[in-house]
């Protein structure tokens, strides 16, 4: 009889885990996930022509070993050389959500689907000994597919998140989840560069494209395929942010793209595949395009008129 795969399980995201197996065994580890470069926009994804987002996105892995947990000596030490960390088996994973919206009351009350009118803040103790945040989800292991009415918010979310508010502000509901329009690598393996004077281990999603117009961020998650805990046989997702809002453009609207960024040059040296630029790169306007090439009914008026020249001499 063959044994089904072990799947990941959530109840263990951004807090110390005892680990039976895996390169920490034996200790307890706390792992944090930091957005270090977000997208600014991308271009509605195309098959012939599949740009994608730009910068690439960047989230750094900080690891803590916990010492005297659960005591009033509870402490923590941040790893000091990434080098040592083994990275086969690292994986982050990123699902794509819409920027949370607020319809105007005259609308239609229950259209459409959106987050809580309130803000509330997701990051909280979990005694008063600690500060480890608390997952931000509504459902703890349950995944279900994005409905037909996530994806008509998608396509209306035009508005941009509200100044100085981050989507980890927001309790975000997993119905909302539109990673289906994702195109690309959605899991990558870490890297260790130089980062900020010292190792750091980052994962680049330098391949991730949409394939519908809006405002998005994306959530990621961070587990260990070869980690395993005392309580369960199932693999746990040790860590997981939100990262900041981005857009996506029709290829008519799309306004261009900036010179890459110091950090994008940076992966690039260090074997990273993505596209770097020194320049900007923008879009090229209708009104250049049709001046700087003659349409077929200029060539014609412009035959007729020498035409007529050489038959008056």
């Amino acid at each position: 009889m063959l044994k089904s795969a072990p799947r990941t399980t959530l109840s263990y995201i951004n807090v110390p885990i005892h680990f039976t197996a895996g390169q920490f065994r034996g200790g307890c580890v706390r792992a944090e996930l930091v957005e270090i470069q977000k997208a600014d926009l991308g271009r509605k994804y195309a098959r012939v022509d599949r740009r994608p987002l730009d910068p690439p996105p960047v989230v750094q892995l900080r690891l803590y070993h916990i010492h005297n947990e659960g005591t009033e000596h509870e402490s923590e030490r941040e790893v000091q050389d990434y080098d040592n960390i083994q990275c086969l088996g690292l994986l982050c994973n990123v699902d794509l959500f819409p920027v949370p919206t607020q319809p105007d009351d005259s609308s239609e009350s229950g259209s459409l689907p959106r987050l809580p009118r309130q803000l509330s803040p997701v990051v909280q103790p979990i005694h008063p000994s600690n500060n480890y945040p608390l997952p931000s989800i509504l459902s703890t292991d349950r995944f279900p597919p994005s409905t037909s009415s996530s994806r008509i918010l998608v396509s209306d979310a035009k508005l941009p998140l509200p100044p100085n508010v981050h989507p980890d502000s927001f309790q975000i509901s997993e119905n909302l989840k539109c990673t289906a329009a994702l195109s690309g690598a959605t899991f990558v393996q870490p890297a260790c560069i130089d980062y900020e004077g010292k190792k750091a281990l980052v994962f680049p999603f330098s391949d991730l494209a949409v394939k519908i117009e809006g405002d998005f961020f994306l959530r990621y998650r961070i587990f260990d395929l070869f980690a395993r805990t005392a309580s369960l046989a199932d693999i746990p997702v040790q860590a997981e942010c939100h990262g900041g809002p981005f857009r996506i453009y029709s290829t008519k609207e799309f306004p261009g793209l900036q010179p890459s960024t110091e950090l994008s040059k940076q992966l690039s040296r260090y074997g990273v595949r993505l596209n770097t630029r020194e320049t900007e790169r923008k879009r090229k306007k209708k009104a250049s395009e049709s001046s700087a090439i003659p349409t077929r009914a200029s060539k014609r008026k412009a035959t007729r008129i020498l035409r007529s020249e050489s038959e008056c001499d």
